[in-house]
């Protein structure tokens, strides 16, 4: 842990922790590049049985602190995302946690040459293969007054409510959608991740929803994170 965050990047994609190397994900965006009084958490890409896992060391982490999440970019959001859930827990009810400290991920922002960050405080992960239009359907009295827009990635393409969509133009055909359907409601967009996905592009899609979100649009905290084999109408072919 060190009161004042600074990072030499290496190619300016990779950082290293005792002799060990994470490749991070390259965006295009502007974070967050300053974070006093932090800790870090380490998830490495490993291989067992040819198969990848995530290999974390949290050994330095400080409750009282900034969690900053170091993840390899070719991580399957599988390999990771229980052990996620349970460290975000932990920093946020710990008897040291304090608050007003932040979880953030950790990318490399192309534009500027910088290591960014992403804050990620809100967001609670769904893992039991439940789709958004599924728990909305169960919790409709929540979401009544929304426009309320399911969003679905999938490795091969994007599914926007019923309608599978190409990977290229999607922001803008996402706007477009947003304005034909809000009839003057507060749109909230819900997001579904397949849990095949690796993780640069599971950062890449959060961004880019993110510089969507206005005071008519946002997002539902919880993200649904999910399993195809265990989801029959996920359109994940």
């Amino acid at each position: 842990m060190k009161k004042y965050f600074l990072y030499i990047l290496i190619l300016a994609t990779s950082i290293s922790c005792a002799k060990k190397e994470i490749n991070i994900p390259v965006l295009a965006v502007k974070g967050v590049q300053e974070v006093h009084n932090h800790s870090i958490v380490w998830i490495f890409f490993s291989k067992e049985n040819n198969k990848p896992i995530a290999q974390i060391n949290r050994k330095n982490t400080i409750s009282s602190t900034h969690w900053i999440y170091n993840i390899d970019k070719k991580l399957p959001l599988h390999t990771f995302i229980e052990d996620l859930k349970i460290l975000k827990e932990k920093h946020a009810n710990s008897i040291h946690s304090i608050e007003g400290m932040h979880d953030y991920f950790s990318y490399s922002d192309s534009t500027s040459s910088k290591l960014s960050f992403f804050e990620f405080d809100d967001v609670k992960f769904e893992t039991d293969s439940l789709l958004s239009k599924h728990y909305i359907k169960k919790n409709s009295e929540l979401y009544k007054n929304f426009n309320n827009i399911n969003v679905t990635f999938n490795l091969n393409n994007i599914w926007i409510n019923d309608g599978k969509f190409e990977k290229e133009n999607f922001k803008i055909l996402l706007q477009e959608f947003i304005e034909f359907s809000s009839e003057g409601k507060q749109t909230m967009l819900h997001l579904n991740f397949n849990n095949n996905l690796q993780y640069k592009n599971y950062l890449y899609y959060k961004t880019l929803i993110n510089s969507i979100c206005n005071e008519t649009i946002s997002t539902n905290t919880i993200e649904f994170v999910f399993n195809q084999e265990k989801v029959p109408d996920c359109g994940c072919e």
